[in-house]
């Protein structure tokens, strides 16, 4: 049985690939806000995880 067997699952996978990339992009976004602040690795990562 693959992906495309019926269109619920289409719609569903498309949905998730909107949503992983939407997810990516606010990361990027919230990596960038903060790079200005300081650059050091472990306060973006800090930031980007909200430690």
């Amino acid at each position: 049985m693959t992906l495309t067997h019926c269109p619920l699952c289409i719609g569903l996978a498309v949905l998730s690939a909107v949503r992983f990339m939407a997810h990516c992009v606010m990361a990027v976004q919230l990596e960038r806000g903060t790079a200005g602040e300081s650059t050091h690795p472990a306060m973006l990562l800090g930031t980007l995880f909200e430690l």
